[in-house]
């Protein structure tokens, strides 16, 4: 957490505030947030650099930059792994977040900042060359981005025999998926976690997909999921929790036929499903 759909909305948030701006200056913190690169060295590679693009692939945020010193890094990636948030305040606007958890702030040029946020600490914010940037990216297939089909995830998983859940999660398959959207596009799929994805059919496939891209997709209309953290650029939380299936409802009725969800782990991960809907 945050998964695609929260990455996306923040990054549609910002978009309009940052898209051709200029970085006036940077402050870090902690310097544990910029991979090893001094916190005075990341800031002065930062200063009058220009938002040409904000993208993402998978959970990463990529902020695309020209301007300042032609030798240096041209994008800024972010991961907000747990907990990271990625804030934009407009002039005068009060920060009123604990000092302790605000990693980084950004001053634009012409006014307004962006503000990094992160209670556990885990998130990063990295500076990348353009000829690094491709093996830093997940590989795997983003579902929004470049769509999926049952083809086409048949494709991706077809002979594997690892566990449903634990292939979902493996971002070098399919990017941007994490505990949440994996149970629920299980659930949506009527499949159980720990299946084999090599005993799946072609009609399996095609209803995993399904259940993937309508749970992404309708996680993105209503800005995500708030459980905790999460907020959108804006500040604004995710209104999907109330729509979840089976995620973090163990034990409550299953809302498609009222059978209590249960609970078992595949890959480390505490996973929540239907055993009358997916049923082993």
């Amino acid at each position: 957490m945050p998964e695609l759909p929260e990455v996306e909305t923040i990054r549609r948030s910002l978009e309009p505030h940052l898209l051709g701006r200029t970085i006036a200056a940077a402050q870090v913190h902690h310097a544990h947030v910029t991979g090893g690169l001094p916190p005075r060295a990341f800031a002065a590679a930062l200063a009058d650099r220009r938002v040409v693009r904000l993208w993402r692939r998978g959970k990463y945020m990529v902020f695309d930059l020209e301007g300042g010193d032609d030798a240096g890094p041209r994008h800024m990636v972010c991961h907000l792994r747990m907990t990271g948030r990625l804030r934009y305040l407009e002039p005068h606007t009060r920060w009123e977040e604990s000092p302790a958890h605000t990693h980084a702030v950004f001053r634009l040029r012409g006014g307004g900042r962006l503000v990094f946020h992160d209670v556990r600490k885990f998130g990063r914010l990295l500076l990348v060359a353009a000829d690094d940037l491709p093996g830093l990216l997940p590989s795997g297939r983003d579902p929004v981005v470049e769509g999926l089909g049952g083809e086409e995830l048949q494709g991706i998983l077809q002979g594997r025999r690892g566990r449903l859940k634990a292939l979902l999660l493996r971002q070098d398959l399919l990017c941007g998926l994490g505990n949440i959207y994996a149970d629920e596009a299980l659930h949506r799929g009527g499949l159980y976690p720990g299946r084999s994805a090599a005993d799946l059919d072609a009609a399996d496939f095609s209803r995993l997909a399904e259940g993937i891209v309508s749970v992404l997709h309708e996680a993105l209309a209503f800005r995500g999921t708030t459980l905790l953290d999460y907020r959108s650029g804006d500040g604004e939380r995710g209104a999907f929790a109330q729509y979840l299936r089976v995620y973090g409802r163990g034990g409550r009725p299953c809302r498609a036929c009222d059978t209590p969800i249960d609970t078992i782990r595949v890959g480390g991960r505490t996973t929540a499903f239907c055993p009358r809907c997916q049923h082993p």
